[in-house]
Order: C-alpha cells, then structure tokens, then sequence
C-alpha cells in the first residue's frame, strides 16, 4: 500500500490522461505508418526522450521556484564542446574525469544567471534570453563554427548500452526523476522551492531565503543542461556548439514540463506529470516525423503545444485564485 501511495504521488494527476495521450498518439501513427513500428525506432524515441528528459527535470524545478531559463541549450552546448576539447587534449586520461568541465560551467553559468535575477533583480526572462546569446555566441567564435568529433569509443558507445531493450540514458532520466520528485516531495528543501514559487511573501515570513533557494535551482538548471548536452553528444559523436539553439530544447522541455502539471507561474506541480509531459511532447515529433511531414510541421505544433500549455496553465491559475478568494484568502502571488 505504501510503494502504490508513493507512486501515485510521483506521478501526479494528470499521469493517467497524459499516457492516453501517449496512446492514442501511437495508435494513429500505426494506422497511418505501421511499417514506422519496430523496435529500433522504439529505442530511438526512448534515446530521444532522454535527452529533452534530463533538461526538462532542470526547467521543472524552476517553474516550480517561480524562476525561468531561456539559456540552457547554451549551457548544453557550451559543456559538450569542453568535455569535446578535453577529450581531444588530453587523450591518455579517462573520460569520465573529464565530466567536471561542463558540470563547473554549469555552475557558474547558474550563478550567472542568479546573479542578474537574484542580485540586479533584472527579469530572468529577458537576463537569460540575452545569455543565450552570449554564451552561443562565444562557444561559435572560439571553435570558429565547427563541431568537435568525439572519437572516444568508451564514451559514444554510452549511447548503445541497453538493459534489455532499454536504452540506459532514458534509465538515467527515470533515475533523475525519481530522484527530484523525492527531493521535491519530502525534503525541508523541496517544500520550501514550492512556497518560494507559489507565495514568496509566505517564504520570507517563514524564515526561507528566496534568493539563496532560487540561485541553487538556477544552478542545478546549469548542471542538468550540461548533462543534458553530454547525452546528447554521446548520441551523436561530437560536441556541437550550434546543434543544440538551432533547435531550442528547452521549449519542448518547457512544453512537456507545463503539460505535466507543473505551474509556469510556480507553487505547483511535480516531475512525475513532467515525466509523461516529455514522453507526450517527444512521441508526438516522432509520430509527425514518422508520417512523412515537413520540419517546419513539427516546429509548427510543437510551438502550438506550448501556446496551449501556457493557456491551460492559465486558466488553471486564474480558477485557483478565485477559489482561494472565494474561501477569503489572499492571492498566492
């Protein structure tokens, strides 16, 4: 009884609904495309979750803090193009030695951010957007453009470990997963990430330092992406410093996050729903890739699911706030 209470916490409300989502979506694609089903492009799909999955659980601790990141497929990509260099410089030594540079970028890449939304009180939306550009911007000039192949087999050869038919990075994601949704749920800490989100002036009057808990998400947003980007490079073979914000992964993350429950506005929501947000998102492209349709169809829908994300979430929101006035309360924010 205790494991199934705790499941059912994990994921969240919207679990259920979301995975018939994810059904029916298959469903259709077999009906159109049946020759698209096969295991390999089953693995694909789980390949291709893990990667938006593990930055998706960064952007979800955000929203849930009430903060935003515009910049972290920067961040991604930064610290795959120096895990690349130090593959390259120094080949003698281990690879996973190596995992230090894009986690220590990823930290001050956080900070950075904190420091322009927590210290100037500049808005995060438009402080990191301007990062992005110029963390993209200077990862171009300094590799003059061009990716950084990784010839190291013990390191792409990551991307083809399975236990059983299941790729081992989209296990990794399920671990993180799980993980924050502990953390989020029965830690001191987690719960505070949601009163700093869902009513700041409630945290400062219970003692909770807003802008030290919103600098460590900002962080652990730093760390996730460049995990993210190292999964990725681990996929393709190279790290790219234009692969990643050409294709802007942090707006699917954010799509699935929102569609999985978790409040754009913060104080709300959990990695469980984000869990089936990422799989619905990330089954619908391939779904649309399957069918034979265009790119800029899947750029298209995938702009439109996060314009009704943020629809949904806000009429979510605004029915919470009559709600708890109704009841006589204030408004959460």
């Amino acid at each position: 009884m205790q494991t199934k209470s705790l499941l059912k916490k994990l994921a969240g409300g919207k679990a259920i609904f979301l995975l018939l989502l994810i059904i029916a979506v298959l469903a259709i694609t077999y009906i159109v495309r049946p020759a698209s089903f096969t295991l390999g492009n089953a693995k694909q799909l789980m390949q291709n979750i893990s990667f938006i999955g593990v930055i998706s659980i960064g952007i979800s601790c955000l929203f849930i803090c009430g903060g935003i990141d515009f910049s972290t497929s920067a961040h991604a990509s930064v610290g795959m193009v120096f895990f690349a260099l130090c593959l390259q410089k120094f080949e003698s030594v281990p690879w996973p030695v190596f995992i230090l540079a894009p986690v220590l970028f990823g930290i001050v890449a956080g900070l950075v951010n904190a420091f322009f939304s927590e210290v100037l009180n500049l808005m995060p939306f438009i402080a990191t957007i301007g990062m992005q550009s110029v963390w993209s911007g200077g990862i171009l000039w300094y590799v003059n453009a061009q990716p950084i192949q990784i010839t190291r087999a013990s390191f792409t050869s990551l991307a083809t470990k399975y236990v059983g038919p299941v790729p081992a990075f989209f296990l990794f994601f399920i671990a993180l997963a799980i993980i924050y949704s502990v953390i989020l749920r029965y830690t001191n800490f987690g719960r505070s990430m949601y009163m700093v989100g869902g009513n700041p002036t409630a945290a400062r009057l219970a003692g909770i330092n807003i802008s030290r808990t919103k600098t460590i998400i900002f962080i652990n947003n730093g760390v996730l992406a460049a995990l993210g980007g190292l999964v990725w490079a681990s996929q393709q073979g190279m790290g790219s410093p234009n692969g990643l914000t050409s294709s802007s992964p942090e707006m699917t993350a954010m799509s699935a996050s929102i569609l999985g429950g978790v409040a754009f506005s913060g104080g709300a929501g959990g990695l469980g729903g984000a869990f089936f947000g990422v799989c619905l998102v990330t089954t619908l492209t391939y779904a649309l890739q399957s069918m034979g349709l265009p790119l800029w169809t899947v750029t298209m829908v995938n702009g439109l699911l996060l314009v009704i994300a943020l629809t949904l979430d806000g009429l979510r929101s605004r029915k919470q706030a009559k709600a708890m006035q109704g009841m006589g309360m204030p408004g959460m924010r």
